[in-house]
């Protein structure tokens, strides 16, 4: 845990490394300290329809974070802030990136232990 889900606008593989945008994602979940680095899976998707606004030729990220309850607000800050420091540098390009947190219900979450 954590699930790290970027989501992006199809036409912005043509400006940045999508690879990179995902390695600097995972790192940044790293950074934050609050996960073994094992247990952190980050993936991309691009998104061939979308809008903006009204605009369909905006780009842009999304990234949406889903943890298991239980830290706090100070440290779910910091989660958000060491992923985008580490996307800072590739994203500068990019009009619109947001990351979202979100507490996964423990009840409604399987796992499957090998």
């Amino acid at each position: 845990m954590p699930h790290c889900i970027i989501e992006y606008a199809s036409p912005l593989a043509e400006l940045i490394d999508i690879s990179e945008l995902v390695k600097a994602t995972h790192k940044g979940a790293i950074a934050s300290g609050l996960f073994e680095s094992k247990a952190i899976k980050t993936r991309a998707h691009s998104c061939d329809h979308f809008f903006v606004g009204e605009d369909i030729s905006n780009l842009f990220v999304h990234i949406t974070i889903s943890i298991m309850p239980g830290r706090s607000d100070q440290q779910k800050s910091g989660l958000l802030t060491c992923v985008a420091e580490h996307l800072a540098p590739l994203t500068t390009k990019v009009p619109s990136l947001t990351i979202e947190l979100r507490d996964i219900n423990q009840q409604h979450y399987f796992k499957k232990l090998v």
